[in-house]
């Protein structure tokens, strides 16, 4: 601090006094603020900077607050989603009870002594379980794919500031 002070021609107190007043000055700016810092991998980096460069954004301090802003309703379930969701769960139910059901009594054949073998309805059960999970995993694969594209547009929407919050 002397070494300062001797520099500007001033008082060691009056170095301490405007520090102080700087560091007052800066809390009173982040009280309505807070920082964000996180580290990603360069690929991760280059890919946000092209996302953005894309969508005219002038700097990542400007895509990082967008990002912020708009992923209002991002993590919270889409009730139509989740609804289909539910459905899916029921189905899968569904045919685990099925499934649990042929074990069981497989088992028990086993159990008293009888080789391993499906009868003519168990063999068509069990491929009629098989194709119906097929059914069940093409939906997922339609609801995830559906999901994500909306989510997407509605991200894309929010950066280009279609659906901008407030600064």
């Amino acid at each position: 601090m002397a070494v300062l002070a001797k520099t500007y021609g001033v008082t060691r107190p009056t170095i301490y006094r405007a520090i102080r007043s700087f560091h007052d000055k800066a809390q009173e700016v982040h009280l309505e603020t807070a920082a964000v810092s996180f580290t990603v991998d360069r690929s991760t980096l280059l890919a946000f900077d092209a996302f953005t460069e894309r969508l005219g954004l002038k700097s990542r301090a400007d895509a990082l607050r967008r990002v912020c802003r708009v992923p209002v309703g991002f993590l919270s379930p889409d009730p139509d989603l989740a609804e289909a969701l539910r459905d899916v769960a029921l189905e899968l139910s569904a045919i685990g009870r099925n499934v649990n059901q042929l074990v069981a009594t497989k088992n028990y054949e086993v159990r008293r002594g009888a080789r391993l073998k499906l009868t003519r309805p168990q063999q068509q059960l069990l491929s009629d379980l098989l194709v119906h999970i097929d059914g069940v995993s093409a939906q997922v694969r339609q609801l995830e794919a559906k999901r994500a594209s909306e989510t997407f547009q509605r991200f894309v929407d929010g950066m280009s500031g279609v659906v901008d919050g407030p600064e």
